[in-house]
């Protein structure tokens, strides 16, 4: 089972390290490291030169202070935590398997913030504001009481929680440098996302061609076998996305008239484009569906940081 309680809190003490002048290049390279950040970031509608200029405001002095008391209670604040999850796994709901908690640093303004994703809700816990309110506040309860409220307030989503295993399983696989061979890895993608999710009833990788110009050729794929092994850029779902370096969501291919068809059984397809480090084209994520309209922002988030994780290794 997967780790419903995560400790995020030493990535954003390193900004001691960092001259405060550059505090601005922290909290990018924070954001780039934790891309929940970001999702709070969003949330709050918070500038970036509005975030540092608060931290500078609370001043380096008092930020350390800070760490030591998060290096004080830290070990049995976790522990306690774990604990009770464990005790408690059926009053916690830990097996509905969409939610985790993570401590980490906000800006210190409130102990917790739900953030929402397509693998499910991040219970973020803010260990500046645990550090600022230390004299009138127990950890433990409030980051009990973030766990009940959002159980109390959200019922259980299996389609997030599915996706969050995937994601961590094919995160896992494809940065473990055990596995070197990109078509063994995709062909075991191809079959994970397949054999999890339903409606993802014909699951493939397209790539760009290199021997020819402005082609696709077909890669490991699990489903029904296709005739359309190459594809000319513009062609189709899959050419039109490699056109023009966009994904496409297709709720009913009848209604199309690029559509390539490959089995009268599908009803819809989303095809990502997958980008090299200078933003070129080198493959697409390909899916076919036997149901019409199945496919919703979550698909596609989901779909992309799958992209993005295989361009980081591969390209």
């Amino acid at each position: 089972m997967r780790s419903v309680f995560r400790d995020f809190t030493d990535y954003f003490f390193e900004v001691l390290t960092y001259p405060k002048e550059k505090w601005n290049l922290f909290w990018q390279d924070y954001k780039r490291t934790l891309d929940f950040i970001n999702l709070y970031q969003e949330k709050k509608g918070i500038k970036d030169d509005e975030i540092v200029e608060k931290f500078k405001k609370i001043g380096r002095r008092e930020l350390d202070r800070a760490f030591w008391y998060k290096q004080e209670i830290i070990k049995d604040l976790k522990a306690d935590i774990i604990k009770d999850l464990t005790k408690s796994s059926e009053k916690f709901q830990v097996d509905r398997g969409d939610y985790a908690v993570y401590l980490t640093v906000f800006t210190g303004d409130s102990p917790y913030e739900f953030l929402e994703s397509f693998i499910g809700t991040i219970i973020g816990i803010d260990i500046l504001y645990f550090y600022f309110n230390r004299d009138k506040i127990d950890p433990k309860t409030l980051i009990e009481e973030a766990i009940m409220k959002f159980i109390n307030s959200t019922p259980p989503n299996k389609k997030k929680a599915d996706f969050w295993i995937l994601y961590d399983k094919i995160k896992t696989l494809i940065s473990d440098k055990n596995y070197n061979d990109k078509q063994s890895i995709l062909k075991l993608i191809s079959q994970l996302l397949a054999e999890r999710i339903p409606y993802y009833n014909w699951v493939g990788f397209y790539l760009v061609d290199e021997t020819e110009d402005n082609s696709l050729v077909l890669g490991p794929f699990v489903g029904e076998p296709t005739e359309h092994t190459k594809i000319k850029f513009g062609q189709g779902i899959c050419g039109q996305a490699a056109s023009t370096k966009t994904t496409f969501v297709v709720d009913d291919v009848s209604k199309e008239d690029n559509y390539l068809s490959c089995s009268p059984k599908t009803q819809s397809e989303i095809v990502v484009p997958i980008f090299d480090k200078n933003g070129n084209i080198v493959g697409e994520i390909d899916i076919d569906s036997h149901e019409k309209a199945p496919f919703d922002q979550d698909d596609r988030s989901f779909l992309e940081a799958i992209a993005k994780l295989l361009s980081e290794r591969f390209w």
